[in-house]
This record gives structure tokens, C-alpha cells and sequence, in this order.
């Protein structure tokens, strides 16, 4: 990730990025100075410069020189927070429902989309959460992890060394790293693998209960096993 890219995801071109960075940096620019600062040609900086004023993130200083000035990047950033909530915000009220089988069994593949999807799971968690990965793959997701823990979400991990978290009963074994097992509110499974130098990052995704009451069962054994020396149980409902 880096700041060019960044912008372009709030929707400027990559010309454009290069000329607000310019423009942030070294303060108001003519189109020439614009052009030697970002590296662009005379005749794509002016285009440039007319799309970030179009996007609001550039103003046009009418003097006997025009010249051109970045609009304070926390304004930037604020306008466009405001109009991409009130996108998403129609989004949600106004797309139809999707009808989907609720036991499909749905395939998610690429890291990003996986861990999009984990959060997601983790976030939407109204009473319990039980997760068989490696310590690698909780730190990802561990933020989401405590927000769930002080909304009273039940946790219980099994992974490896050194991951540790407060709200959360653990349980520590030789976990596979890219590995992932996450059960939400026993209604939700998503299984499989992130990428690694063995297999694609492909998980599968579903509600069939079978599956889910197949894996809740594989864990609780697993629980059973580690602290078996201990005297002590747990129940995976």
C-alpha cells in the first residue's frame, strides 16, 4: 500500500494522486512548477490539475499567475468520508436482499478477501466465537478479537505461541500456520487456508449445519486432548 494508490481508491487517477502530493508538499504551483514536481508532462499536469478541482481536492488561485493549491488533506479526507457514508449508507437501505440457500457452500479465495470476511464474522457476533489457527493468523484479526471480548462475545481459541488476549479462554497446541477454523455464533463456518508456499488462499464459507455441528465436535475433542492432563473441560454449544 502506498499513498498513491491510496488515493486513487478515493477515486483521483494516478496523475492526479502525483499532482495533489506535489501540490500538498511544496504549496501553490503553476501548471509548470505542478508538471516539474510531479514528474508529469505540461499537457497531462493541466488535465490533472482540472480533475482535482472537479473532485474538490485542488483550488484555482486567480492572480496575475494562476496558480494551484491543495485543498488541507483532513478537509479532503472528511468530504470524502461524508459522501462515501452517505453512498454506502443508500447502498444498504435501497439494494434488494440477495436470496441465497442458506446452507450453500460458498467459495472465498485471495487473502484480503478472507480476512475481509473473518472481520466481518468477528464484527456481526451476537453470543459466541470459537477459532483453531495459529498465532500468525489471530494477530490479524485481533483487533476485531477484543472489540468482540468487551461486547460480552463468548471466545475460546485454540492456536499457538505467543498469541495471548484478555476476554478469551485459550487453549495453545502446534496449530499449522495459514490455517483457518471460525465458527460464529454456531450458525457460521468459515475453513480453510491463506496463502501460503503449499496451496491458494481459498476458504469455504456456510451455514449447513451438518458441517458446523462436524466441526464444533472436532473442536471440543481438541480441547479435550490439550487439557485432558489438566482435569479440566469445556463445553462448545
Amino acid at each position: 500500500m502506498d499513498l498513491v494508490n491510496c488515493l486513487m481508491v478515493t477515486g483521483l487517477t494516478s496523475y492526479e494522486a502525483r499532482v495533489y502530493i506535489a501540490l500538498l508538499s511544496e504549496g501553490p504551483l503553476s501548471g509548470y512548477e505542478a508538471a516539474k514536481f510531479s514528474g508529469i508532462s505540461r499537457s497531462n499536469v493541466y488535465i490533472a490539475l482540472e480533475g482535482l478541482i472537479e473532485k474538490g481536492a485542488a483550488y484555482k488561485i486567480d492572480a496575475e499567475s494562476i496558480q494551484y493549491t491543495a485543498v488541507p488533506v483532513d478537509e479532503y479526507c472528511q468530504n470524502k468520508k461524508r459522501a462515501f457514508d452517505q453512498v454506502l449508507s443508500y447502498i444498504k437501505e435501497n439494494a434488494p436482499q440477495k436470496l441465497e440457500p442458506p446452507e450453500a457452500y460458498i467459495t472465498i479465495s485471495g487473502d484480503g478477501r478472507i480476512i475481509d470476511k473473518m472481520k466481518t464474522l468477528l464484527e456481526n457476533a451476537k453470543e459466541r466465537l470459537y477459532l483453531s489457527m495459529a498465532a500468525r493468523e489471530c494477530q490479524i484479526i485481533k483487533s476485531e478479537l477484543v472489540s468482540a471480548a468487551k461486547r460480552g462475545i463468548k471466545i475460546v481459541i485454540i492456536t499457538s505461541q505467543p498469541f495471548h488476549m484478555e476476554g478469551a479462554e485459550i487453549y495453545y497446541a502446534d496449530k499449522e500456520a495459514y490455517q483457518i477454523r471460525l465458527i460464529a455464533d454456531s450458525s457460521f463456518i468459515l475453513t480453510g487456508n491463506m496463502k501460503n508456499e503449499k496451496n491458494m488462499a481459498t476458504c469455504l464459507f456456510t451455514q449447513n449445519k451438518t458441517l458446523i455441528t462436524l466441526f464444533k465436535e472436532a473442536l471440543r475433542n481438541e480441547i479435550d486432548l490439550i487439557t485432558m492432563k489438566k482435569g479440566k473441560r469445556t463445553s462448545v454449544y
